[in-house]
This record gives structure tokens, C-alpha cells and sequence, in this order.
């Protein structure tokens, strides 16, 4: 396998993202709160384990309207100042948190700070197609994600090792510092805008209709396959989020106490085959159709989860483990690249806000349905579910595709019929 080739993907790319990706890397890096919300909640400020699970739901569904109001702002003003605004003042409030006592004023600070974040988001996303041609979009969000999953891999087992020795505050600290770097690093090495470029004017672009004012509810009405793709991507990530939730239930169901073990070293195996094959399948994929690669993607996904339903021995898990991460590569890498490709640039961070809440809704409801769901089956059973929705997902990706290309076959035709009409009339 000739690795050079794949990683020539991420050649060419503007300075600009390469800022970005070493900024995400040092974000993620230092990503330790989050991860470990549940263990602070529980085991540092005593709250029960359903006090703990009613304030992480309560601190999630709070997010909401802060994603929606931060795609206004960046529309409005910009990326790179709604990165480093909300992105500092989050880390300052994590800072307070590093100076305080365990107690249930550190974990509204924790909530706010999140909100603070919440806001930014659409801005990461904007952002990319902001200093990306287009032809070279799909590879700068490969990059983009490569660089969240490289510091995700390191940042959690340091942040596990420092809880464990009690070290709560310093984790505080480290984690404000590094957004306060990968923050800083955005505010002076980040123009924020793309060199327009011959390039840029050659690309093929798709028929979106835009209105003149600006309305994000007029744009989605005069483009209703934002909303349907969004829709079916609340069915990849309800399913998608399964592997996180009935996963490790299910681990220590089959393994007892080795259970938990056999649930991290899965979750290990996750990340080293996202770092490993993320460049390999942008290059790959580099000339097929978005929709088509996250149809595939749907497809081992659905494989994935029936071999969950169907085995108990480690081996089986883990192939199953490798073959979902490939499908979350490429719906990953594909999803972000579509909704940038439909999206004029005075709309990107509404529509990606809207995006990330529809992503919400399944990442939401999959763990509240499935709990309930796993109370009156069996974990196979649980999972043929699962499998049989996500086929469904699948199938109505793949139909969107369909419909997706039929309109662009008519608009080619309609054009051809328009240049021979204007021939004949001139001549």
C-alpha cells in the first residue's frame, strides 16, 4: 500500500488549515473535563448516579439554543471572532474552576462553560469552507477530524491517570490552558477568508437557491434536501450512538468484570483505526459522490451492529469494531463536506447550527429510546433493531442520492436545451 499516495491528500491544502489542525490537536488534547463529567459529578461532588445522569441530560439539552444563536453570530460576524470569544471566555471559566472546592457551584460553571463552547461550534465548521477551495474541502475536513481523533486519543488517558491521583484542579487548569493556545494560535495565524483563486472559479458548484433576504427559513424551503439529509443523518446518529450506550452494557453482560476492559480496548481500537484509515478512505473516496460514500457508510454500520446481535466472543467484536469505524469515517468526513458543498457562505453558520442540532436529537434520543427498549429485551434483540433502523437510514440515503442525481441530469439537460435554443436563435 502506497501511504504516500493517501497522505497526499492533505497536500496542498491552505496554511491556514494546517493552523487549524494543530490547533484542534492541542484542543483535544487537553479535552479532560468532558470526558470525565460523570466520575466529577459522582465521586467529587457526591452527587447519586441519577443526579449525575438528570444534570448531564438537563446541561446537554441547554446546548440548543446556544448552537442555533452562534450560527446566527457567525453569519454575522464571522468565524474566527466567535471562535476566539466564546472559546476563551469557556476556558476562563474553567480556569475559576481550577482555584475552587468540588462543590455544585464548580458544576454550573462546568455547564456554562459548555454553553460558552456550544456557541463556538458552528463556527469550526464554517470556518473550514471559508479558507478551503472547494475542490480541496472534503480533504480539510478529513484533516480536521484526523486532528479531533489524534488528541482524543492521548487526551482522556492522561486525564483518567491525573483524576486518579486526585489532581481535579490541576486537570481544570490544563484543560482552560490548552483552549487558551489552540485559541490563541486561531486569533494570530488564521486570516479567517480564502484567496479566491482561478481554481475556486473553475469548481463545479451545485444548483442551490438563495434568497435576498437572508432568511435561513426561506433558504431551507427553497432547499428542502438540506433538511431531508439532516433528517436521515438523526437516524445515523441515533443508531451511531448505540455503540457508546448498549455497547459497554453489553460488554459486561457477556465478560462480568473484564467487561469494562474489553469496552475500552474496543474504544482504543476505535481510535487507531480512525487515525490509521482516515487518509487512506479520503483518498480513495476523493471522486466519489458524498451521498454514495455515507450510503456505504451507512451499510457497514448496519453490518456492524447485526454482528453485535449475533456473537460473544472478543474477535467477533472487535472486526465489528473496525468495520463500523470505517462507516463512521466515511459519514464523518462525507457529512460535513455535503452540508458545506450545499451551503452559500452568508448561511453556513446557521445551517451547520441547525445541523449539529439535528445531530443532538440523535445522539439524544438513541441512549433515552434504547434504555428503555433494553428494560424488555434482550441485547440481541436490541441490536437487530438497531441494524434493521439503520438499513433504513441507509436505503433512504442511497434514494436521496438517486434523487440527487436525476435533479442534476435534468438541470444538465435543461442547460444544453437553453445553449442549442440560443444557437439557433442567433444564427
Amino acid at each position: 500500500m502506497d501511504i504516500k499516495r493517501h497522505l497526499s491528500v492533505y497536500k496542498g491544502l491552505p496554511k491556514d488549515i494546517y493552523v487549524l489542525f494543530i490547533s484542534t490537536v492541542i484542543n483535544k488534547m487537553g479535552s479532560f473535563i468532558v470526558p470525565l463529567m460523570t466520575l466529577i459529578l459522582t465521586e467529587k461532588i457526591g452527587f447519586s448516579k441519577y443526579e449525575a445522569g438528570l444534570f448531564t441530560t438537563i446541561a446537554i439539552l441547554s446546548q440548543a439554543p446556544f448552537l442555533v444563536v452562534g450560527g446566527s453570530l457567525v453569519d454575522r460576524f464571522g468565524s474566527k471572532r466567535i471562535i476566539v470569544i466564546f472559546q476563551s471566555l469557556g476556558s476562563l471559566l474553567y480556569l475559576a474552576c481550577g482555584f475552587m472546592k468540588p462543590t455544585v457551584a464548580v458544576a454550573v460553571l462546568i455547564v456554562i462553560a459548555s454553553n460558552m463552547y456550544a456557541l463556538a461550534t458552528p463556527a469550526f465548521n464554517a470556518m473550514v469552507p471559508s479558507i478551503t477551495p472547494k475542490a480541496l474541502m472534503k480533504n480539510a475536513y478529513s484533516l480536521m477530524y484526523l486532528g479531533s481523533n489524534l488528541g482524543l486519543a492521548i487526551g482522556p488517558m492522561i486525564g483518567g491517570i491525573l483524576f486518579s491521583k486526585n489532581f481535579l484542579n490541576l486537570l481544570f487548569i490544563l484543560d482552560a490552558a490548552s483552549t487558551i493556545i489552540s485559541t490563541m494560535m486561531v486569533f494570530f495565524f488564521v486570516r479567517g477568508k480564502a484567496k479566491l483563486n482561478v481554481a475556486m472559479s473553475k469548481n463545479k458548484t451545485q444548483d442551490i437557491k438563495t434568497d435576498s433576504s437572508g432568511s435561513i427559513f426561506s433558504f431551507f424551503l427553497k432547499n428542502p434536501v438540506i433538511i431531508a439529509f439532516s433528517l436521515i443523518m438523526v437516524v445515523y446518529y441515533f443508531c451511531y450512538v448505540q455503540w457508546n450506550f448498549l455497547l459497554p452494557l453489553q460488554t459486561v453482560e457477556a465478560f462480568g468484570k473484564d467487561g469494562v476492559g474489553v469496552f475500552s480496548s474496543l474504544f482504543s481500537i476505535n481510535a487507531i483505526t480512525v487515525i490509521v484509515l482516515t487518509p487512506i478512505l479520503t483518498s480513495v473516496t476523493a471522486k466519489t459522490f458524498p451521498l454514495k460514500s455515507m450510503f456505504v457508510g451507512g451499510i457497514l454500520y448496519f453490518i456492524a451492529f447485526g454482528m453485535f446481535a449475533i456473537n460473544r466472543y472478543i474477535l467477533v467484536f472487535v472486526v465489528a469494531i473496525i468495520i463500523m469505524t470505517v462507516g463512521e469515517i466515511l459519514v464523518t468526513i462525507n457529512s460535513n463536506n455535503y452540508i458545506a458543498q450545499l451551503t452559500p457562505k452568508k448561511y453556513l453558520g446557521r445551517v451547520n447550527s441547525i445541523f449539529f442540532l439535528f445531530m443532538g436529537a440523535g445522539f439524544a434520543t438513541g441512549p433515552l429510546v434504547m434504555g428503555s427498549v433494553i428494560t424488555l429485551v434482550s441485547f440481541q434483540n436490541a441490536w437487530i433493531m438497531v441494524a434493521a433502523l439503520m438499513l433504513c437510514g441507509s436505503f433512504s440515503m442511497y434514494f436521496l442520492k438517486m434523487a440527487e442525481k436525476k435533479k442534476s441530469v435534468e438541470n444538465k439537460n435543461n442547460f444544453s436545451q437553453e445553449r442549442e435554443e440560443r444557437i439557433s436563435k442567433d444564427a
